[in-house]
């Protein structure tokens, strides 16, 4: 007896509910994954996008350190400001490699907002050795220069040696150099000399944070509690800040994979009652096959193989759609989860693939059983009776 062959023209015998049932299992599925890569996808581009900052501590001034930190990852103005003789204690700490100021401040163009960072260019380099520009960069002794991000470069139309009126006053400013594509958020701001962006915002001997890296990362809990005798300072580290804002989603992600939980039950539900209502229409069907040698395992057999092929499909058809509809889900679950790093998110990894599908054929598995052993158990003597009544 092929086993295959008669489970695929009984699933084709009923078209329709086969279909629900297989849309059921694929919406689960589709959920399943989406959400699954986009929590795995967060977690590296997050990690990815905290280590090429090139800064092992963030000082920040004192008041509420992991929301400044993580604001000053993402581009956000903080109120508070540290000054240029905070700066010079920091740097007089043994073990700190670099200290270098940076200033953040934000501006409105056409009801946009922008990002500035005032900062040391050649502290910035030896920071982030990765930057290329397309250009040159500004020098430090340099007046109304700048350099921008790609991304903000391409959605403004800016090309080096454009001149462009900047800040609230709307200073004429010339773009020397334009970032090259990073995949952070550097992509998205302007770049200015310190000391040009403290004047042009009225900021003068103020900066917002000091981005630190030390020399031995081992020391970095002992650097950090010197730092901590600065009266002004108080300090995050890179590590803190990627766990607090891994506790800021853990609400989020509570949410969504309550919705995977609803998903997956209600797809289990669907195919169980879909299996059940087919054993009872097929009662007299399964005596017959009893009547002409077919065993008990042989039509438990049966139903299981009926119930995998429909998981299976779903599971490959919910790949799809997540596969296909990965940037609107993306966008979606980007406006509940705080803190978003930039770049894509969503990518359709081996493993997950796998193991999505692995689920789905337990799932199949397991709503599969009781099925199959109800109509394992029939007699040909109860089939027909029951077909009588």
């Amino acid at each position: 007896m092929n086993f295959v062959t008669l489970a695929i023209k009984n699933l084709l015998r009923r078209r329709g509910r086969t279909i629900l049932t297989v849309l059921g299992v694929a919406i689960a599925i589709a959920v399943l994954f989406s959400l699954l890569s986009f929590n795995s996808g967060y977690e590296k581009q997050l990690s990815g996008e905290l280590d090429s900052l090139g800064i092992h501590i963030l000082a920040v001034p004192k008041g509420c350190p992991y929301e400044a930190a993580s604001l000053i990852i993402h581009g956000g103005v903080i109120p508070k400001y540290l000054s240029n003789s905070d700066v010079e204690e920091a740097k007089k700490i043994a073990g700190i490699e670099i200290a270098t100021p940076m200033l953040l401040h934000q501006f409105y163009k056409d009801e946009k907002p922008h990002i500035v960072y005032g900062i040391n260019v050649d502290d910035m380099l030896r920071l982030k050795s990765w930057w290329k520009v397309e250009g040159r960069y500004f020098s430090q002794v340099e007046d109304n220069v700048m350099v921008v991000g790609r991304s903000l470069a391409d959605k403004e139309k800016l090309d080096v040696g454009d001149v462009v009126p900047f800040g609230p006053d709307k200073i004429p400013f010339t773009i020397v150099g334009i970032l090259e594509r990073t995949g952070t958020q550097d992509d998205e701001f302007h770049f200015l000399p310190l000391q040009v962006a403290q004047r042009v915002f009225d900021k003068p001997d103020q900066v917002t944070t000091i981005a630190i890296r030390v020399s031995d990362i081992s020391r970095i809990s002992e650097i950090s509690s010197q730092l901590e005798e600065i009266p002004d300072i108080q300090v995050v580290t890179m590590t803190q800040v990627m766990g607090t804002i891994m506790n800021l989603v853990g609400s989020a992600r509570t949410l969504l994979m309550s919705v995977i939980a609803v998903a997956i039950i209600i797809s289990a539900v669907g195919i169980m009652n879909t299996l059940l209502m087919s054993v009872n229409e097929r009662t007299r069907e399964f005596g017959m096959m009893k009547a002409i040698g077919a065993s008990g395992t042989d039509i438990g057999k049966l139903i299981l193989i009926e119930t995998l092929f429909i998981t299976i499909i779903g599971g490959i058809i919910g790949l799809l759609l997540s596969t296909l509809g990965s940037t609107l889900i993306e966008g979606f679950v980007k406006g509940i989860i705080p803190y978003s790093p930039a770049g894509k998110l969503m990518a359709p990894e081996p493993g997950l693939i796998g193991l999505c599908l692995l689920f789905s054929v337990i799932i199949g598995f397991v709503c599969g059983i009781y099925p199959a052993v109800k109509s394992s158990r029939l007699t040909p003597m109860e089939a027909i009776r029951s077909n009588l009544e």
